[in-house]
């Protein structure tokens, strides 16, 4: 079992990561269209080649990461990698050094760098988990444990943004709020990298020029029924958990209660901070997949209740439930990736491949982010589509994968494959 300080220094990490995804996922494309002005469809976009860009660096970054293991650590990309992607947020989020014609243009290169930063450090820190401990119990544990610190992370982003108001059309002051959030993440990214020990050695990857690598590690989702059951969870519940946060602002600025929208901007990581237990706890006694089944169900409950009600107050108590139930998800689909680690190794026999596994599922988790956006820009070109209905019909989807096509939950080392 592994000892409480070292399950939460590798914790702090993911609150220095989730500083920069709650900012991209609640406010960037908010931050787009209501003050820089980028039109949807365009501002949508830039999310789409983002997701693009992903497709090609993650897979990059997993490759790297276990070929160069154990004599690169993945601790050292954490390192790297974390810093920079704050540091490039504050000019994501900082006023246009160009004329207005270029600014899409200027968001579009800092948005790609972005990512491409997050990726280096965010792929690598998510392999640790499979790394640190065989055991699925503290796979468990260090998964809740993570989520936790990642609430902290975005409860910490959401009051920065939320309690520094200003005049422009957007609501907040972003421009001085992600330098800040910059300054209080970076020492996280090193507590990782420093308070935490790899104890599970992948197999030595085979001698291959590094193209043949990479394009295995393509191939990888064609030859692995447990990486496609985990990718086909995590785009349906991805592109849920997404929408939600995504929709947020847009939901209570359509009420006329902009204000309102910050201060629920605030619930996804209370929520995850406050129930992440709770799930963990349904977890280990009901099982994960059956878990996820239920937070699906919850979500989809809740998001058709936020449909048919009307005002902030139905309006607030929906948002609210769909968070909770979103969380649960979350937690659940992440804490089921070391399985298909596992599952990935002992069918291909040769490779480590635990950083290309969690890159496939990063890169799918924000391909749905992506994909939300482009539903979120479908909304605001039809008003008459319900705030909440794109949510509802993620939710169903999410919904069904989790009852038909579920992943793996658990596989030990000894199993034939």
């Amino acid at each position: 079992m592994l000892r409480r300080r070292e399950i939460w220094s590798y914790a702090a990490g993911d609150f220095g990561f989730n500083t920069v995804w709650q900012s991209i996922e609640l406010y960037l494309l908010f931050y787009y269209i209501r003050e820089l002005g980028i039109a949807p469809a365009v501002a949508s976009s830039i999310f789409l080649a983002g997701a693009a860009a992903d497709w090609l660096m993650d897979m990059l970054v997993g490759v790297l990461a276990d070929r160069l293991a154990p004599r690169v650590s993945l601790g050292a990309w954490v390192s790297i990698g974390g810093p920079l992607s704050v540091l490039i947020l504050c000019a994501a989020f900082a006023p246009p050094p160009v004329a207005p014609m270029y600014v899409p243009w200027y968001a579009l290169a800092a948005y790609l760098a972005l990512r491409c930063a997050y990726g280096i450090g965010n792929i690598p820190y998510g392999a640790l988990t499979a790394r640190i401990s065989a055991d699925p119990a503290d796979h468990l544990r260090l998964t809740g444990a993570r989520m936790q610190a990642a609430a902290l992370g975005g409860l910490v982003a959401a009051a920065v943004y939320a309690l520094f108001p200003t005049g422009g059309r957007s609501g907040a002051d972003f421009s001085l709020g992600a330098p800040l959030l910059a300054g209080i993440a970076v020492p996280t990214f090193f507590a990782t990298t420093f308070g935490t020990r790899i104890r599970v050695a992948a197999t030595r990857s085979p001698d291959h020029q590094f193209g043949r690598a990479l394009a295995g590690s393509f191939t990888l989702l064609t030859r692995s029924a447990a990486l496609r059951r985990l990718i086909a969870t995590i785009l349906a519940v991805g592109l849920a958990v997404s929408l939600i946060n995504v929709s947020l602002l847009f939901v209570f600025d359509r009420l006329g209660a902009q204000r309102w929208g910050y201060w629920a901007a605030l619930l996804p990581a209370l929520s995850l901070l406050l129930t992440t237990p709770l799930w963990t706890q349904a977890a280990s006694r009901l099982g994960r997949v059956a878990t996820l089944r239920i937070a699906a169900a919850l979500m989809f409950a809740a998001a058709l209740f936020g449909i048919v009600g009307h005002g902030i107050a139905p309006t607030l108590a929906s948002v609210a439930v769909v968070i909770i139930a979103s969380q649960g998800v979350s937690v659940m689909f992440w804490s089921l990736v070391p399985a298909t680690v596992i599952a990935c190794e002992q069918d291909g026999a040769a490779a480590g491949y635990a950083a290309q596994v969690y890159a496939a599922a990063t890169i799918a988790r924000k391909l749905a982010q992506a994909l939300a956006t482009q539903v979120l820009a479908f909304t605001l070109i039809v008003p008459a589509f319900p705030a909440l209905g794109g949510v509802a019909l993620a939710a169903l989807a999410a919904l069904l994968c989790a009852l038909i096509y579920s992943p793996v939950e658990h596989r030990s080392h000894t199993d034939q494959p």
